[in-house]
């Protein structure tokens, strides 16, 4: 008999409680050992080390009681958990040099029962007992406990918990159903699980408690090779975390509701389905081969996959992948896409929670000494007999500011893996719904982005997958009929480009039609005439409010509401959007946003008795137009040619009734700004020079203003206003 499991485990608690700073656990941490004695204890009655099992069973209570905070000295608690380490580790240790333990246990329990004032539960009472195998018998166990949830601060911590393991459970989910092999995906899943059910159990958290007991149990046969993973599984796990979030967010909604079941969940049906899957009661579907998948893809054709399998005959234990391969019928990024594998490179790195609200006053802080590093420097600017040592003391002042402000943004910054994700399982429940097979290609999944943008970007982001689901992609017959592969692509896409970080959706469906959204623009009187329009303004004729081509409401989109919000929402983050499409090839909506919400690098320019900061992405380029560049042409209004091409001329004095001090265009300054897909002139009397100012909302009675999108202090104290370059462009349309 081998205990080298059982001082494994054991070992792996202790290791873990050394990281424990000060004497209090919080719920977190409580979970996590309460899966490791979980794990001692059923280890340890395996291998008949009672004596183990006794200690591991009563730290297990000690922890149930210091999570309801029954546990008034915390400090010989701490002790105790310490102390009831030791004495596993040298017991399993005798059983492994001995086969036996001399030692007695009934000492360090006496000790237990001193610190909580109470006796130990015995194995057959011990809520969570090895042997207690069903959920009955949990429930009974803790019915019996003192009500667990009087401490709403306990409980607020456990949401915040339940919620992160819910998310990691969704995205290792969609992990394993890419690689059903891969048992780190299962035991990742599985975790969550158990910690769920261990906190729930000693917070009286009847309703989850059983939920995700049936769920661990169903995942640890599957870690131990007894089922294998298959479609049904993957759907009823995912099915499982569902039910766990709508109980979780009635229990924050309601905290009185632990004991209540949302009307729209069956949770018997949901317990039924995962039974039947755990007993092998469901048809599997067959998986297609590699070769298969290849074919439907069009990446080979039948004779070619024949050509592989004779390989193969010839040359067993080579893969068919491996065969067309090395035949060069294929190529490597090829029988990857098909596998459809994604590995992740994941780096062991130390951690630390930080309070969000914490991280937002450091970047607010670090935004004012921006400013005051601004109005430093416009007043050295000023004086004339600065000294000399000052000046290099302020310079090196300036790059720790410069450097610290680049490390507090950073610190904001988040992989949009995570966001991803979720589109990838919208995707997913999508295609069932709208009957078509769909898979999901994910680019630049490690690309960051502001922390403060992921939750504003999320329902635009859906809202376009929606659409590209239902509208751009065919139901396989059509796609078979057009000489497509049966399965439709949705690619996401993510990267860097300048001061932006540019996300994109692209589906390879049937694009968009050019003569409906022409038709509907001119019924609803968006426009006169079909004349005279690129490709890509009429693309864009489908971001107006009620623009819908959709031919019937569905339950996926087309209820005539959407683009025209996805547009004001993306505008809202200083982003833009623009469309491209080729009709029976597909659609890309590409968004783009500015990399943190707080500081933009602008140019500052003045206007009259004002100044204005114009975002520098969106800045082409700056002149000083001749007399001969300016025009003014009937029905299309002022003109400057930039490099051969007529760009229209904004004054902006005009638009913000201000008294210039040049009114002729070539005694002024012109900067030509981008904004979406148009480009123009802006006139200004003088550019007074580049600076990285923060963003200051203008409150609520301003936000509107057109045109305009914030505030920031300048150097020297005053407020100057941040241009919106595609507001500003409508702006001076309507004018």
């Amino acid at each position: 008999m081998s205990y080298h499991s059982l001082t494994g485990l054991i070992d792996g608690m202790a290791s873990d409680f050394l990281f424990i700073d000060g004497r209090d656990i919080d719920i977190a941490a409580a979970g996590k050992f309460l899966n490791h004695l979980d794990q001692i204890l059923a280890e340890a009655e395996k291998l008949s080390a009672l004596p183990v099992a006794k200690v591991s069973r009563s730290l297990s209570h000690i922890l149930g009681k210091w999570l309801i905070d029954q546990v008034k000295d915390k400090e010989e608690g701490f002790g105790t958990i310490e102390k009831g380490i030791s004495l596993m580790q040298e017991a399993a240790d005798s059983y492994k040099n001995t086969g036996s333990y001399g030692g007695n246990v009934a000492d360090f329990i006496g000790r237990c029962a001193t610190l909580l004032g109470e006796e130990i539960p015995s194995a057959e009472t011990a809520p969570g007992a090895a042997d207690a195998s069903s959920a009955d018998e949990s429930a009974a166990a803790a019915g019996s406990a003192p009500d667990q949830m009087q401490d709403d601060s306990l409980l607020k911590d456990f949401i915040v918990e339940a919620c992160e393991y819910i998310d990691e459970i969704e995205v290792n989910i969609l992990n394993l159903e890419q690689e059903p092999e891969n048992k780190e995906f299962i035991n990742a899943i599985f975790r969550p699980f158990h910690s769920i059910k261990g906190v729930a159990s000693f917070l009286n958290l009847n309703i989850i408690r059983d939920l995700a007991h049936k769920l661990e149990n169903l995942l640890d046969k599957a870690r131990n090779g007894e089922l294998d993973v298959t479609p049904p599984l993957i759907d009823v796990v995912l099915d499982g975390a569902d039910a766990l979030k709508a109980l979780v967010n009635q229990l924050k909604t309601d905290p009185g509701s632990s004991q209540a079941i949302p009307e729209d969940l069956d949770l018997e049906e949901l317990k039924n389905r995962i039974r039947m899957v755990e007993e092998g009661e469901v048809d599997i579907p067959v998986r297609k081969k590699l070769g298969e998948i290849l074919v439907e893809d069009g990446v080979i054709t039948p004779e070619t996959l024949q050509k592989g399998l004779d390989v193969i005959e010839k040359k067993p234990g080579t893969k068919i992948g491996e065969a067309l391969i090395n035949e060069g019928e294929v190529t490597p990024k090829q029988v990857s896409r098909a596998l459809r594998k994604q590995v992740d490179q994941v780096s062991e790195v130390s951690t630390i929670r930080v309070d969000t609200h914490k991280l937002d006053d450091m970047i607010d802080m670090v935004g004012e000494l921006v400013i005051t590093q601004s109005m430093v420097q416009q007043d050295l600017n000023t004086s004339l007999h600065a000294d000399r040592n000052l000046m290099r003391d302020i310079a090196q002042l300036f790059r720790i500011t410069s450097a610290l402000q680049r490390a507090s943004t950073g610190l904001r910054m988040i992989p949009i893996k995570q966001t991803f994700q979720r589109m990838s399982r919208l995707v997913r429940d999508l295609s069932k719904a709208a009957g078509k097979s769909i898979s999901v290609e994910m680019e630049g999944e490690d690309t960051e982005i502001d922390r403060n943008m992921v939750d504003e970007i999320y329902n635009p982001l859906v809202h376009m997958i929606r659409n590209s689901v239902d509208h751009g992609l065919e139901v396989p017959a059509e796609r078979l009929r057009a000489g497509k592969s049966e399965k439709g692509l949705i690619r996401l896409s993510a990267y860097h480009r300048g001061g932006n970080i540019v996300i994109e959706i692209m589906d390879d469906g049937r694009g968009l039609n050019k003569e409906k959204i022409l038709d509907k623009a001119i019924k609803n009187n968006v426009l006169q005439s079909r004349d005279g329009l690129s490709d890509a303004e009429i693309y864009r004729l489908i971001l107006l409010p009620g623009l819908s081509t959709a031919e019937k409401v569905t339950d996926i989109s087309g209820r005539g509401v959407g683009m025209d919000v996805v547009k004001q929402a993306i505008e809202k983050l200083r982003g833009k959007i623009e469309i491209e499409s080729r009709q029976g090839e597909g659609t890309t909506f590409i968004t783009s946003f500015p990399l943190t919400m707080a500081i933009i690098d602008g140019m500052i320019v003045k206007v009259g008795p004002e100044r204005y900061i114009l975002p520098t992405p969106a800045i082409r380029q700056a002149l000083r137009p001749t007399r001969e560049s300016y025009n003014n042409v009937v029905g299309k209004g002022e003109t400057i040619r930039v490099m051969g091409q007529l760009l229209p001329l904004v004054r902006l004095y005009q638009l913000f009734g201000l008294e210039p001090d040049y009114k002729d265009p070539w005694d002024a300054i012109g900067v030509v700004v981008e904004g979406g897909d148009r480009s123009k002139c802006l006139l200004v009397d003088k550019i007074i020079g580049k600076a990285e100012v923060v963003i200051k909302s203008l409150g609520e009675g301003f936000k509107n203003i057109r045109g305009i999108s914030g505030g920031a202090i300048l150097g020297d104290g005053q407020v100057g206003l941040i241009i919106d370059p595609e507001g500003l462009f409508d702006f001076s349309e309507k004018q």
